[in-house]
């Protein structure tokens, strides 16, 4: 049997002197309580692999005095997990860190932090963050350890999980400095200041249970500390803040009217500071600004085949986006790449709607000097019914991976996506919030109708977008040569435009309208055409009326439709839509 162990590579005989304990001259008593372990090691080894195993060992050579041979007189290791010192000696032993993991990473820095193992210390502040048992116990045990590298990765893994990670039983059980660096954090991913009021909420209830003490007002607000003044109070809208602040009571008479007063004069903070100054941070987290980009790299190209891809989470104005890849089909047959911008809202909220200005899709070339294959969509509305926009066949996939277009990284396998959003500001910029209904009504001024007149055929002026059930509109007025005309009038044309996206090729919509010039003379009458059931789809997204009206008759100040004093006319479109098909919603199932 010992000749066999000898015939072992070194690591093998050193894993077996190890695990069977033979000639031991030290013994740790490793753990705590019930989870006590005696664990037998070897001075020499341990003294050559840490200045505090060599510290420890150090004796009079002269008495030679075998200190900690017994296992009737171990070292006490009360600290230190049995299974993290063993690793930690597994380690020291043979370097194996097969045993390591997202479980035992931080109890094993620990180990390596207490006696000083530098490449240990490396190796278990390295498991990718996404596997720890607790994100949130790591980044303390980096905030302790003074590794700044480790702690900035565990701050930005929390703040692109927010949302999810406030949530959770291991935020409850951080200490009251921590809750104050992350909430002070402006890289928290998170769908609205609301998130960060309940979770600090919910983690002043729990302290309170702790220490045995009712949730009370008072109670919360010295639980919270200095980390009240963390959240940023002045971000709430001003019904959230009434319905989901004030009642809790915590914010006291002077705090309240300084955030009153920050909503009535936003763009005057400061001036009345001396009265009522404002503690509360007012600068935006990152999750509210209205600009964005995502992500995402499609690995295994040549393998992508039979599933969606998604990329991970990112928020933009308070709502979580994902790239969706699909494969999709032309009409020969030819499999092309589909993107989409999905909006990964809660499933069990119902209500939910948000606005995109614009959204620029790309799939970005590997090399600098090339150019991206573009496509942008404007004016999207994505709610509960409709999570999500895009391109059905963005490109076919021969060109995504044809070498010439620089596209797909043939030694990886692999091509990158991305997506550029422009939000509209809800607070800032008014909606037509009940784009659900089936009618509306479209207006539009010309301005400078004169000028207007004077411009080139086929010169347009196009009104705001108008959302009706769920789809946008908008008039789209034209200059145009009047039909057998021989002297060149000008008429101007009007037609109803459906402004979705020419690219996708499933929605459609059938429609009635009423197109008029507004009169603006008491008592006379609209100039009224109308048309019914058309059908509006990627293929044709406009009907109306060629020679609507010529600008003689328009701009003649007789006629009623003009307004001389303010050089303009006013059109008018009432839409009612009947049938509507468009992309279904889609889940993500991540």
């Amino acid at each position: 049997m010992e000749m066999l162990i000898m015939s072992k590579p070194l690591a093998e005989r050193m894993k077996h002197l190890l695990s069977m304990g033979e000639d031991a001259d030290v013994y740790f008593l490793v753990g705590d309580g019930d989870e006590k372990e005696l664990v037998p090691a070897h001075k020499l080894i341990l003294k050559h692999s840490s200045d505090v195993f060599a510290a420890m060992f150090r004796f009079d050579a002269k008495k030679e005095k075998a200190e900690f041979a017994s296992a009737d007189c171990p070292v006490e290791v009360p600290d230190v997990e049995a299974a993290a010192f063993k690793m930690m000696l597994s380690f020291i032993y043979t370097d194996d860190l097969s045993g390591l993991n997202g479980n035992n990473a931080m109890a094993v820095l620990y180990a390596a932090k207490k006696y000083n193992i530098p490449s240990l210390i490396g190796s278990s502040s390295q498991i990718p963050i996404s596997e720890l048992l607790n994100v949130f116990f790591a980044f303390a045990q980096a905030r302790l350890f003074d590794l700044e590298n480790f702690a900035n990765c565990c701050l930005a893994y929390i703040g692109k999980n927010a949302d999810d990670l406030l949530k959770s039983d291991e935020f409850l059980q951080i200490d009251q400095k921590l809750l104050c660096e992350i909430l002070e954090c402006d890289e928290l991913q998170i769908s609205g200041e609301i998130s960060i009021w309940n979770a600090a909420l919910l983690w002043a209830d729990e302290k309170c249970h702790e220490n045995g003490i009712v949730c009370s007002a008072e109670n919360r607000r010295q639980m919270l500390g200095p980390a009240l003044f963390k959240i940023r109070f002045p971000l709430f809208s001003q019904k959230e803040f009434l319905e989901k602040i004030i009642p809790f009571g915590i914010l006291s008479k002077d705090e309240l009217i300084a955030v009153y007063q920050f909503h009535a004069l936003p763009n005057c903070h400061g001036i009345s500071d001396g009265l009522f100054p404002m503690q509360f941070p007012i600068n935006g987290r990152i999750s509210d600004r209205t600009n964005g980009t995502l992500l995402m790299d499609i690995e295994k190209v040549s393998e992508f085949a039979r599933e969606d891809r998604y990329s991970e989470k990112v928020y933009i104005n308070g709502h979580p986006w994902r790239i969706l890849a699909e494969i999709e089909k032309k009409n020969d047959n030819e499999k092309c790449l589909g993107i989409y911008l999905l909006c990964d809202a809660p499933e069990e909220d119902f209500n939910w709607r948000c606005y995109v200005r614009s959204a620029t899709f790309r799939i970005v070339s590997q090399n600098n000097g090339a150019e991206n294959s573009i496509g942008t969509i404007y004016d999207l509305v994505f709610d509960s019914k409709l999570n999500n926009w895009g391109f059905g066949n963005f490109i076919s996939f021969a060109e995504l991976m044809c070498p010439s277009k620089e596209f797909y990284i043939r030694e990886e396998d692999k091509v990158t996506l991305a997506i550029d959003v422009t939000m509209k500001d809800e607070k800032t910029e008014k909606f037509i919030l009940d784009q659900s209904k089936s009618r509306g009504i479209l207006f539009m001024e010309i301005e400078k109708v004169t000028e207007f007149a004077r411009e080139v055929i086929g010169s347009e002026r196009k009104s705001e977008t108008v959302y009706i059930n769920g789809f946008p509109w908008k008039i789209w007025a034209e200059i145009e040569k009047k039909d057998g005309s021989i002297d060149n009038e000008k008429c101007l044309d009007i037609y109803l435009l459906c402004n979705a996206p020419k690219e996708d090729a499933k929605w459609s919509c059938k429609c009635s309208a009423t197109f008029r010039i507004v009169s603006q003379k008491k008592g006379m009458p609209d100039i009224r055409r109308e048309f019914d059931d058309k059908i509006f789809d990627n293929k044709k997204n406009h009907s109306g009326y060629a020679n609507f009206i010529s600008f003689a008759e328009l701009i003649n100040p007789s006629k009623g439709f003009y307004n001389q004093s303010e050089d303009k006319v006013t059109l008018a479109i009432e839409v009612t839509v009947k049938e509507a098909k468009r992309r279904t919603k889609h889940k993500c199932p991540i």
